[in-house]
């Protein structure tokens, strides 16, 4: 049995608020304070220290093509924040965008158990899970952003069924292995790409021209059937990714040919 002594207990399920304590691990769980005849194998003395669950961060960026982008616009960052391979962790550098190893490093020092990476496209999903994979010591998941997704805007300008939306969405989560959807500034992106500098709540999309607000209306559908429990009827595919939906796919959409939404 593990002795943790003199550490200060944080865990608001259960009331604890900063007390001094011992907490004691068995099998690796925590257990009831064991009678005096306990054999005790080991003890570390956490005097000083604080022990508590592992924090999460929900929205981080640790993983992908923009990572890889800022660690090459930025080589200033990696000579200026070197740290050296010790106590058995491996060596890495940056402080704005550090790489693989020292991201885990640093969260882990701050007491992280879990990162979320909040901005994974689809279409660089291997790339994401393979570099978040190399982070060490804490867990990872990733939101897939649908926001500016072609197909998805597609769909909402030839007034697709609700149903195929909702397994396009189901599949994106299951191809990607998403944990969610990032639902974040609808259509922005994609009209920037049109030159559009903003986009209002009730602005048409200059190419696709579906409103914002439009787009929200029928992601609700998505939501509360939850798309990530649609499991499509797929063939496999390279890569291991599954097939896409087979409903007829929508038309490409004209420029300015769609009314209004």
């Amino acid at each position: 049995m593990l002795r943790l002594k003199n550490g200060r207990i944080y865990d608001p399920a259960n009331g604890i608020d900063g007390e001094v304590r011992d907490l004691y691990v068995e099998g690796g769980r925590i257990v009831a304070t064991p009678g005096p005849d306990a054999r005790i194998d080991r003890e570390i003395d956490l005097a000083g220290r604080v022990v508590m669950g592992g924090a999460i961060d929900l929205h981080t960026h640790i993983g992908g093509g923009k990572m890889n982008i800022a660690r090459a616009l930025l080589p200033e960052d990696h000579r200026a924040d070197p740290v050296p391979a010790m106590g058995g962790m491996h060596a890495g550098c940056g402080h704005a965008a550090p790489s693989t190893w020292t991201t885990g490093y640093r969260y882990a020092e701050m007491g992280y158990t879990a990162c979320f990476e909040p901005a994974m496209q689809p279409i660089n999903a291997r790339h994401t899970h393979l570099e978040m994979g190399d982070i060490p010591m804490v867990d990872k998941g990733a939101y897939a952003m649908l926001g500016s997704d072609d197909f998805f805007l597609r769909m909402l300008a030839s007034g697709a069924d609700q149903r195929l939306i909702n397994d396009y969405v189901g599949w994106t989560l299951d191809a990607s292995q998403a944990m969610a959807i990032k639902v974040v500034n609808p259509g922005g992106i994609s009209a920037f790409k049109f030159n559009t500098r903003s986009l209002d709540i009730d602005e048409a999309h200059p190419h696709y021209r579906v409103t914002p607000d439009r787009w929200c209306r029928r992601w609700r559908a998505p939501c509360t059937t939850w798309a990530w429990r649609i499991r499509c009827m797929c063939t496999p595919a390279i890569w291991g990714f599954p097939a896409m939906p087979t409903p007829p796919w929508p038309p490409w959409p004209r420029r300015r040919a769609c009314p209004s939404i």
